[in-house]
């Protein structure tokens, strides 16, 4: 188990989008109880659920096919319970596992892989403002290379699982 300084409440969701961020389609959405907390009752370093077997499955092509440029989006809102923070300073505080397929178009490869907190471009200054508990905002996106396609999940089922959870900045209200 993971240990974070305090977990933030929040519902998340995976869309996809073309290349000019218009035409958006909503692929996984889930509240952050999927992946938290074993003891978030823990008034400081509550213990978060690290066991991969208990996350849910995102089946693979769901929402369809991302081409080169398209976006992967994740974005967040407030669940309503208390104001949150995401905190992008520290890395520690990120847990991310968003399994993907991807297919080089010329030459016919396809790889799967699980993008991590490396692999997305996260908002640096998300904490300036508390999220709101009425839309989604925009915490990072990852972008298709150059002569690629992908899809989400992966093509065993079992090995699709996502992880995603962010710890508010310490001594955050």
């Amino acid at each position: 188990m993971a240990t974070m300084s305090k977990e933030t409440k929040a519902f998340y969701r995976l869309v996809i989008t073309d290349a000019s961020k218009t035409k958006r389609v909503v692929v996984w959405e889930g509240h952050s109880s999927l992946f938290n907390p074993v003891n978030a009752a823990a008034a400081s370093n509550p213990a978060f659920e690290s066991d991969m077997q208990k996350m849910p499955i995102i089946p693979k092509g769901v929402g369809g096919v991302l081409r080169e440029d398209d976006y992967l989006l994740l974005e967040a809102k407030d669940d309503g319970s208390t104001q949150s923070q995401i905190a992008t300073a520290a890395a520690a505080t990120f847990r991310l596992r968003i399994p993907i397929t991807v297919r080089n178009r010329r030459t016919g490869i396809v790889t799967e892989r699980v993008l991590g907190v490396a692999d997305m471009n996260l908002t640096t200054d998300f904490n300036a403002a508390d999220m709101s508990a009425t839309f989604y905002r925009e915490i990072g996106y990852w972008q298709v290379p150059a002569q690629n396609e992908a899809k989400v999940g992966l093509s065993i089922a079992h090995n699709s699982r996502i992880l995603i959870g962010f710890g508010d900045t310490v001594g955050a209200a």
